[in-house]
């Protein structure tokens, strides 16, 4: 019987220390001539890997002077020899590319909160945005394959224009969109993705009147040899997205529900779909967010990690010394047993480092409390578990300690729906130290429990 607990024992430290390998040093498999390590990467936030800088700095420059004379006609052609200064009766009026009824508070605010909105609806995962009192805006954000699609993104106007392709005269713009979306239609050969424009009550009307006047009509005429043929004409409109031309159409039959389905392009091919999709949602993430009042120079440059490979070393330093610590403490007060404790420990651990790794959970200085947080909460449940070991696991073991952590829980939960990257990062790592510590300690430590009990 004695051989058998030994057996048992033996073989999940064999397992736990399989993890431990899989966790730190990976899992290789061969790949034709290569070696490759299958577990992911952790995902580091912008404290622990290099972040991208934007400044979005006012643009004070002036476009181009206007003169007028004394009776406040604009003088159009300079003539030469005369001096057009206002000492000689001219008024000289500087157009800068932001005038300054532009230059307020009120949209410095608005571009600092349309800016956030544009990060938040095109993915960004972490960011910081500051403001100083000039209005000019930095953003930090992490350094990912989309970082650029994003910070070009950023920088657009986000106007919309439905314009007469003759008259140029505005029939449509962003102060009647209600709302975008991306759409899809499909054909037996091919798919096709459109960017959704939904337009508010007087917007509709405008439209339905729009696509009735901008359509395409065939009328009679009589050619040179007095045979009548058929001559089709059409009135175009066109569709501009930051003042460039999109597309030019007319329309088919009125549209009478709202709404504009601009096509953006069709594929049979996935990949090309895919890119597609990225413009349209692109599109419909800037037009939702609003059109910046205000025009700036965009500079940016890329800052190394806030914690460097020295603040790591030194991290992982001091949890070994705070492991050895807890690895004394445990065997004095439980004597062997505080050995299989600890075991059971850092393969709890190494569990939970792997779980992070596969499910893509972003690792900010935030996460990495929660999972100390975690190996505490771990390290008191196997405790009270090895010193009350003729307790019933299941029922007053668990059953008690689940209890008393019920506002961990919460944090966790009411954390991980949270926007704030640093926030969310914490609630998710605890949900699954939680999750992980139940499973984990259900399995592996209640079979030690109960061969050390019997």
């Amino acid at each position: 019987m004695k051989a058998q607990k030994i057996i048992t024992i033996i073989t999940i430290i064999i397992l736990i220390l399989i993890i431990c390998l899989a966790s730190f040093l990976g899992i290789y498999k061969k790949e034709e001539y290569s070696v490759k390590n299958t577990v992911p990467n952790y995902i580091l936030g912008m404290e622990l890997e290099s972040s991208r800088i934007v400044n979005f700095e006012v643009d004070n420059t002036v476009e181009s002077t206007t003169i007028y004379d004394a009776d406040g006609n604009e003088i159009t052609e300079q003539e030469e020899g005369v001096e057009y200064t206002e000492e000689n009766g001219y008024t000289i009026v500087e157009n800068k590319v932001n005038s300054d009824e532009v230059l307020t508070q009120e949209n410095y605010n608005l571009c600092k909160k349309i800016l956030t909105d544009r990060l938040n609806a095109l993915g960004a995962e972490q960011f910081y945005i500051r403001q100083n009192d000039n209005g000019n805006i930095q953003i930090e954000t992490t350094e990912s394959d989309n970082t650029d699609e994003i910070i070009y993104n950023l920088q657009s106007p986000g106007t919309f224009e439905l314009i007469d392709s003759e008259t140029e005269e505005v029939l449509l713009d962003n102060s009647y969109i209600k709302d975008t979306n991306v759409v899809y239609g499909q054909t037996d050969t091919q798919n096709t993705v459109y960017l959704q424009i939904k337009f508010n009550k007087e917007g509709k009307q405008k439209l339905e009147e729009i696509s009735k006047t901008y359509i395409s009509t065939t009328t009679q005429t009589t050619n040179e040899d007095g045979e009548t043929q058929d001559t089709e004409t059409t009135k175009n409109v066109s569709i501009l997205f930051d003042g460039e031309t999109y597309n030019e159409t007319y329309f088919g039959e009125p549209i009478t529900d709202g709404t504009l389905n601009i096509q953006i392009g069709s594929s049979s091919d996935a990949e090309l779909l895919n890119e597609y999709v990225l413009v349209a949602n692109e599109l419909s993430a800037v037009l939702n967010t609003g059109v910046l009042p205000i025009t700036y120079n965009v500079t940016g440059y890329t800052a190394s990690a806030i914690i460097g490979n020295e603040e790591i070393t030194i991290a992982i330093y001091v949890v070994i010394i705070l492991l050895v610590a807890l690895l004394i403490y445990s065997i004095i007060k439980l004597k062997t047993k505080g050995i299989l404790l600890m075991i059971l420990e850092i393969g709890y651990i190494s569990l939970l480092l792997l779980a992070l790794r596969y499910t893509n959970i972003k690792l900010t200085i935030e996460g990495m409390m929660a999972i100390v947080v975690s190996a505490i909460l771990n390290y008191m449940y196997l405790y009270k578990a090895f010193n009350n070991l003729e307790d019933n696991f299941i029922k007053e073991t668990t059953a008690k300690f689940a209890i008393k952590i019920i506002p961990v829980y919460i944090v966790a939960v009411v954390f991980t729906f949270n926007s704030i990257a640093n926030i969310s990062s914490l609630g998710m790592t605890l949900v699954w130290g939680i999750i992980m510590m139940y499973l984990y300690n259900l399995i592996l430590t209640q079979i030690i429990v109960k061969t050390i009990r019997e």
